[in-house]
Order: structure tokens, then sequence, then C-alpha cells
């Protein structure tokens, strides 16, 4: 629900406004943020006025006299009897989750005002922003001060679900208090059990005396099909750092919240399909309703903004304040009843360029594929094979008319003297192998004996035997793993004349099958590396091993590598876009590149990305395909790029010079081909 209603884009006027308060190097630092900047501008303007608010976060000031709440991405403060609110933060951040320091001086809250979001803090009336956390992929949540005011906790997210984290007010990278994946325990006192599940904390918050710590914890990766409870309150000791559960609640136990003087907290679960607030005595564990129903908790989604809106003590501890149903309500402890504490709030948002774009549907008597699948160069280069709208077409290259082949068929391959094309088959009875003449002579021949799900079918060199990945029909059909992609798809060959499947190895995730120089070495992509083995499965080998940083610090994905037929070079795709590799031989241990800091040469060949690759004419090209575009470069054309490592010291300037400044054009290297396919366009009769 973040950012649909805000694009966070702009830093307020407030922030440059509060520099003439700061410190030199305050001034400094603010000023190097500022460069950065943010990549919108603001160029809209919406206002209104409004009584109410979608899951609206809160805190009490110290002495009990204001709250202040977010709206809309903006921070305000109410005089704690209600009111007209006053707007302290303002322009094109997300500012989100205030909460007032021990002595009322500072409010801690979650912004994107340099870009990412991020743990800040600022005076009480919103001036002088400062952050204390500085990620650039990173999700934080529900902060909340240390008795002592030095520390905020903070729920950290990043490439892990959500662990706590401290930071100081005068800087630093950050203390972690919780981890996410704990050390796996040993099943009956002996290594290797079964390994643990990942922990999500979140909503944390110090007892008074300093001594503990109490955060809601939740086992399990984030589903929607959950069974509950889901999440508990766990208490930690900040000296041994010992956890105990202290909730056993079967609608989950979150979101704690302690009394002024420590007695009691109070905490969020839910009973039938509401959501309520269940309040405790610490010292005797009785525990009893204090509110039920209040806002709905956010237990089945990734609670990216915590299970419930932040709310607060008064300061003497006789009441709750709380966000129900879009309002902000008093709530007695001792008797539970509720009071509305009235407020009005003129909003005023400022707004980046309207995404909105009038398309008009095209109604014309064609329609043009946009799409053209898993295309082949022939030997000669002269042509192009692929499938498109379900049929087989091939192209005289550079820029001929697709010439429809007669039959419905995927994934063509050449043989190596340019004489056939293999291709798959598909329906819902099964599908098969076939091959035909490549100047479209005859009919097709079938060459599987049994209906499966074949796919990738490709020649060995030396044109005996045809290798492709298969699975049953039922598999295709019925069974898929967590991608989507159909369980069970193995590695089989058969003969160049047709016959009967052999099983070369069970695929276990394996990508196309392809060829080097080598005839009798089948090489294929896997969670391991590129790998090959013979015919019979065995001899089995890792050549290489690709590595880059995906987003929010996980691995990238590695969508296909495929070897040179000369195996000096690789072809990859790391994340949708095409590198190619040097694979270095050495002998031992599997050699890894990461393409962010390569041992070896590497080169990134697109910028927009590339839906299918393939070498051609024996690897002295490269192809490539994106929509209904296709591509070739020459080998001989590409040249690799030394990365030089950036200085520690100007990181960030360059950075930030880098954002200003226009990038240089590049040079297009690879020749580009519009394949343009039309169909009659099937319009309804009645």
């Amino acid at each position: 629900m973040r950012r649909i209603l805000i694009p966070s884009l702009a830093l307020c006027a407030l922030f440059s406004a509060a520099l003439s308060q700061d410190t030199p190097s305050d001034k400094k630092a603010d000023k190097k943020s500022a460069k950065k900047g943010l990549p919108l501008k603001p160029t809209r303007k919406i206002e209104f006025t409004t009584n109410e608010g979608t899951w609206l976060s809160l805190d009490v000031a110290p002495d009990g006299k204001t709250i202040v709440f977010e709206l809309a991405g903006d921070l305000y403060t109410l005089p704690i009897a209600g009111g007209q609110a006053n707007r302290i933060t303002s322009g094109m951040p997300y500012d989100t989750m205030p909460v007032y320091s021990p002595d009322g001086t500072k409010i801690a809250f979650i912004s994107d005002r340099e870009g990412s979001e991020n743990l800040w803090i600022a005076n009480a009336d919103g001036t002088s922003p400062k952050p204390l956390s500085k990620d650039q992929q990173a999700g934080y949540h529900s902060p909340m001060w240390t008795p002592d005011g030095e520390y905020v906790m903070v729920s950290r997210q990043n490439a892990t679900p959500g662990e706590i984290w401290m930071y100081h007010i005068q800087g630093g990278s950050g203390v972690q208090v919780t981890k996410s994946q704990p050390p796996a325990a040993p099943a009956g006192g002996r290594p290797g059990g079964p390994p643990p599940q990942q922990q999500r904390a979140a909503g944390a918050i110090a007892s008074k005396d300093g001594k503990y710590i109490y955060y809601a914890r939740r086992n399990g990766n984030f589903s929607y099909n959950v069974t509950f409870p889901l999440w508990q309150i766990v208490r930690r000791d900040r000296q041994t750092g010992d956890e105990d559960v202290i909730t056993n609640a079967v609608g989950s136990g979150f979101k704690p919240v302690l009394s002024p003087d420590g007695s009691k907290m109070v905490f969020g679960t839910r009973m039938d399909t509401q959501t309520g607030l269940r309040i405790r005595d610490l010292k005797t564990g009785e525990e009893k309703w204090l509110k039920y129903p209040i806002t709905r908790d956010d237990q089945e989604s990734a609670a990216t903004r915590d299970v419930l809106p932040g709310y607060a003590f008064t300061p003497d501890g006789k009441d709750l304040i709380i966000t129900i149903g879009g309002k902000i309500q008093r709530v007695q402890v001792a008797t539970g009843e509720a009071k509305e504490i009235p407020f009005e709030a003129k909003v005023s948002l400022d707004l980046g360029p309207q995404l909105k774009f009038a398309s008009r549907v095209e109604e014309g008597p064609m329609v043009r594929a946009r799409l053209i699948q898993a295309p082949a160069e022939s030997p000669d280069g002269k042509h192009v094979a692929f499938s498109a709208l379900t049929q087989m077409y091939l192209m005289d290259l550079p820029g001929g008319t697709p010439k429809a082949l007669g039959m419905s068929g995927y994934q063509p391959s050449w043989s190596h003297d340019g004489q056939w094309i293999v291709y798959s088959s598909w329906s819902g009875s099964g599908g098969h192998i076939y091959k035909m003449r490549a100047d479209g002579s005859g009919s097709p021949q079938q060459l599987t004996t049994v209906p499966a799900y074949y796919r990738d079918p490709v020649w060995s060199p030396d044109g005996k035997r045809i290798v492709a990945l298969r699975s049953s029909r039922q598999a295709r059909l019925e069974a898929v793993n967590d991608s989507g992609a159909p369980i069970g798809l193995d590695v089989v060959w058969i003969a160049a004349e047709g016959g009967d499947a052999n099983l070369v190895v069970p695929a276990r995730g394996v990508g196309r099958p392809h060829f080097t120089s080598e005839a009798d070495r089948i090489f294929v992509a896997s969670n391991q590396g590129l790998q090959s083995f013979r015919f019979d499965g065995t001899d089995r080998r890792t050549h290489l091993k690709i590595e880059s940083k995906g987003r929010a610090d996980r691995p990238a994905q590695i969508n296909d590598i495929r070897m040179s037929p000369d195996g000096k070079h690789a072809l990859a795709k790391v994340n949708n876009q095409l590198w190619i590799v040097t694979v270095p031989v050495a002998g031992g241990e599997t050699p890894t590149v990461n393409i962010d800091t390569p041992a070896v040469p590497v080169e990134r060949l697109t910028d927009l990305g590339a839906d299918d690759f393939r070498w051609a004419d024996d690897g002295k090209t490269i192809t490539w395909a994106l929509g209904s575009h296709y591509f070739r470069q020459a080998m001989s054309t590409v040249t690799f790029e030394e990365k030089k490592p950036a200085s520690a010291e100007s990181a960030d300037d360059k950075k930030a010079d880098a954002a200003d400044a226009a990038p240089a054009p590049k040079k297009q290297l690879s020749q580009e081909i519009d394949v343009v396919l039309e169909k009659p366009r099937a319009k309804p009769q009645g």
C-alpha cells in the first residue's frame, strides 16, 4: 500500500531550511545528501482536508500533551485533546511511523527522502532531519527509542525477512540484535539436523529498566496459505541474549507495547476473524481483553509496515492512544472504553508527473506478432528459423519476409550440415520431436515413439543423435515447482533417424542442452553452474560458475549459460541481460566468475535484455532475440573493457556526480533485424 498514493521522490523544503542551524560537518553531510537528490521533482499538488486516515501509526509525547502521527506520507502533530493537526514534514518523501525520544526533543521515523527507505531522526518539530541508516535497498519499520535515548531500534528487511537492529544517534553502521537464520539444532545430539526455519522479527520495544527487549517473532517463510498462530511475543535479555517466548496466543501475539511503569504489556492478537488487544500483568502473568475488535491486522501479508499500526500509552499509563477504523481513539486501560480524539488535517501533497497515457486499441485488419521464440540461425548465416503464434517460420537474412513452414512447432535447431531442422510439438495429448527438410520439401518426420513433453532439441555435431529435455505429459499438465516449471525434465537422446528415447541423466533443474566441438559431451546449465557429461551420463564436469549481486543483496538470477564451440567463452543470461564471459581453464576447483568484480574478461552485450540467445557460425557470431527483434553481433567486435574499482574515499561523490551527468551514448555493435509477421485479426460475430 505504500507509495501507490504518494510517489516518494523530492527533498522537503524544511530540510534545506534547517541547514542554517546545523554544524559545519552537518552542513557538509546534508549538502552531499542534497546533491544525491531524488530523480523526480514535483509537478502537481493534491490538497484536501480529512478527519481520518488508513493505517495511521502514532506516538504520544513524554509530557502527555501532544500526539505525533503519519498521514499520507507526511508527519503531523496534534494536541492530545484533539483539534487542528499541524504538519511537520512535507514534500515528496514518504515519512512514516514517528516516535518521540524519551526526553521529547526528537522523533525517529522512516523515510525514503534519499531514494531508499531508511531510519531517520529529527527535532520534534520536524526540523534538522538526519539519517541513522544508509541502506540502498532495504526496508525499515517500527522504530523505537531505547530508554537512555542513545539508540533507536528498528526492524530491518534486506536479503533477510526481518531482523532487529540498533542505531546510535551519533552515527555508525548499526548493531544487529536478532538473526533471521538461527544456527541449526542437531537432531538427536548429532550434527546435520533439519535446517532451521527463518525467523522474522518486528516491533521491538525496550523495558524502562533497560533489562529486556520485547518483540514479535514469526517462524517460517512468508506465505498466503497460513495456519495460525504465526507470531508470538519474545522477551530478550539485553545482557545475555537469552530469549523466551512469553505468549502462546492461538491468534498470534504481535506489536507489544509496555506501560510507562513497566508493569503491563499490551499486544495484538486475533480471535475468530477479528483483531483485538490483550493486556497482561507482567508480574502475575494474568491477562484479559482490553479492546475488541480494533483495526484488522496484517498477518497474512508480508507486514512491511508491521502487523499493526503504531500505538502508545499516555505517560500516566491510564490510557492507550490508538487508531481504530481510521479514527484516533483514547482507550481507558481500566475499563476498555474508547473515546474519539477528533482531528482535522489539511493535506497538501506534492506529486510527480502523472503516469497516465492515452493508448488506443489497435483495430486494423492485421495483428502483428510481438514475440519470436527460440530463433535459430542456419550454419551459413542466410536464414533464421523460429516459432511465433504457435507456428514455425523461416526467414531469409538479413531482411526477408517470414515464410510459414505449415506446421505447429517450437524451438527449432539446425543440423550442422544445414540440411535439416529439428523441432518439438505439443498438445494436450502429448508432444513429439520432428525433423524436416530445411528447404521445406517433403513431409516432417516424427522421431519419437512415446508422446511426452519434449523441449530444446539439438543435433549432436556428428549429426547422428538428437538430445532434448523430456518429462511426462501428465507432469507437464499437472506438476509444477515453485517457479512454475514442470517437474521431472530428464536429458534424453534419440537417433537422428528416430526411435526410442534413451535416458542420459535426470535433469535436476538443468537448462538447455548444447554442444561444443566435442561430439561426445553434452553441455547444460544447472544450479551448480555450466556442466557437461557423456551420452551415458558419466564423467560429469562443472566448467564454470557465474555469480552477481542482484536486488536487495540477493544473488542475481543466472537464467542460462552456453559454452562457445571452442570452449573459450560462455554466454550467460544474468537477470535477463546477456553477458559474454571468458572461461578460464586451470584444473582443480571449478572457476567462479563474479561479473561485478571479474577475475577474467567479461562484457555485457545488452541494455534492454534478451529473451533467447545462441552461438552461431561456429562461434564467430552471437545471436539473441528481444520481442520481435533479432540481433546478431560478430565475436570479433566484442571488446572487453576493464572494470576499475572505485576509490572508497570518493565513491559517494562519484555516485552523486553520475546521477547528474547524462550517460554517454553507447555505439551499437550488433545488427538489429525487425521481424515483421502479421496475421488477419479475428473479429467476433454477433
